[in-house]
């Protein structure tokens, strides 16, 4: 493997510092994000075993479990195949969906310098 040392923007090494990663581990996660987006595959041991994207309740994970497997289900058809990136498209367009009523709920605002959306604090 290729050693490359470069002098990280401030904003990689405070994201770094937010999300509790190493420097190194953050920028193999942008990394392995940015293939992604071009087509690449990756190997499951790429991804983290518990991500921090998803942060469920205790009590509530085998609930939203139950929620998303009977939507899969729900989903799929008897006739034609799909594949995880079908069913993927689907859930993208719910998840737009309730995005758009987080905004509406003043929960959630969408930030176009960053690309993505935040949750608003009550304070907002």
């Amino acid at each position: 493997m290729a050693k490359v040392h470069m002098d990280a923007p401030n904003e990689w090494v405070e994201e770094a510092d937010e999300r509790d990663l190493s420097l190194t581990e953050y920028t193999k996660r942008m990394i392995r994000a940015g293939r992604r987006q071009f087509g690449h595959d990756y190997a499951p041991n790429e991804t983290p075993a518990t991500p921090s994207t998803l942060k469920l309740d205790d009590g509530s994970s085998s609930e939203i479990e139950t929620q998303l497997k009977g939507w899969i289900h729900a989903n799929l058809s008897t006739d034609d195949a799909q594949d995880v990136d079908d069913l993927v498209g689907l859930l993208e367009d719910d998840f737009t969906g309730l995005m758009s009523e987080l905004m509406e709920e003043k929960k959630a605002r969408y930030e176009p310098s960053e690309d993505g959306y935040l949750k608003l604090s009550i304070d907002d």
